[in-house]
């Protein structure tokens, strides 16, 4: 085999193995929209796979242990509202009017089956003052 059939041979594999990468890329995307996005037009997310992010509505959780379903709505303007499940453990750090990001797919009676939930939390972490006497005395529990 010549010199040349082996570098046209070569780039084409090349270009092969390229394109079914960037192919399978595109195909795995996984969108992050908001509720008022979706509801603006809800058809258009039918049975595709995305990310919602928003705030968890106050008493709108409902929490199974036996069963291991959470069911709560998502808010990003406390007007409208998507209702999500998730089956799943609930995270621990969970709460009512905390950020949340959720992946799944939107099912046609407009509730959105959750597969993964992440939940936003604060980079802050403080002390509260009211359940330690002597702030010193905590500072050095943490640092020991």
């Amino acid at each position: 085999m010549n010199r040349q059939l082996q570098f046209i041979i070569g780039g084409v594999i090349i270009a092969a193995i390229l394109g079914t990468l960037i192919y399978q890329s595109t195909e795995s995307t996984v969108f992050f929209y908001t509720p008022n996005e979706i509801l603006a037009e809800p058809a258009s997310f039918e049975g595709k796979e995305i990310r919602i992010g928003g705030r968890v509505v106050p008493k709108s959780t409902q929490w199974n242990p036996t069963k291991v379903l959470l069911s709560f709505r998502v808010t990003e303007n406390d007007q409208t509202f998507i209702p999500v499940v998730y089956q799943g453990p609930k995270p621990d750090m969970y709460r009512e009017g905390q950020g949340v990001v959720v992946e799944g797919r939107m099912e046609s009676g407009g509730v959105f089956r959750a597969t993964n939930l992440l939940v936003k939390h604060s980079e802050e972490y403080e002390i509260d003052p009211s359940k330690v006497k002597d702030r010193e005395a905590a500072y050095r529990t943490l640092v020991k």
